[in-house]
């Protein structure tokens, strides 16, 4: 009788840490993944990624934002945090990489239109995606 409440014990335990386990399991190599990810993409030594990068806003930037405040009605995409975080980028004199992407969405996803600034040089692309080095 001891034998199979040791058996039985032993199946319950088994079953109740083995999606305990599998779950950390799958935390980890999740975490793992990311790390991996991470350094895969990680920028070449002395570069800064471009979306960290300090930039000079061109004066269409400017404008676009003037213009997206401006806005009467506004339309419904832009919500109360974006007219502030718009605010501020109108009187910073330099923007990151990523503010300048950020306001490029915003103002093609109001205008329709495509972005296009000729003052500003865009790195070309190549079939696969990758931007080309000059």
């Amino acid at each position: 009788m001891t034998q199979v409440r040791v058996v039985i014990f032993l199946l319950v335990a088994i079953t109740i840490l083995t999606p305990t386990i599998a779950v950390v399991s799958a935390e980890n190599a999740e975490r793992n993944q990311m790390q991996l990810t991470q350094l895969g993409q990680a920028p070449r030594q002395g570069q800064v990624p471009e979306s960290s990068q300090i930039v000079r806003p061109s004066l269409r930037e400017r404008d676009a934002v003037i213009q997206l405040l401006a806005i009467k009605p506004r339309p419904r995409t832009l919500k109360d945090a974006d007219m502030k975080y718009l605010k501020d980028l109108r009187d910073k004199p330099a923007w990151f990489g990523f503010e300048r992407h950020i306001v490029r969405e915003m103002w093609t996803e109001v205008s329709g239109k495509e972005w296009h600034d000729t003052e500003v040089s865009q790195p070309h692309r190549k079939e696969g995606g990758e931007a080309s080095e000059k």
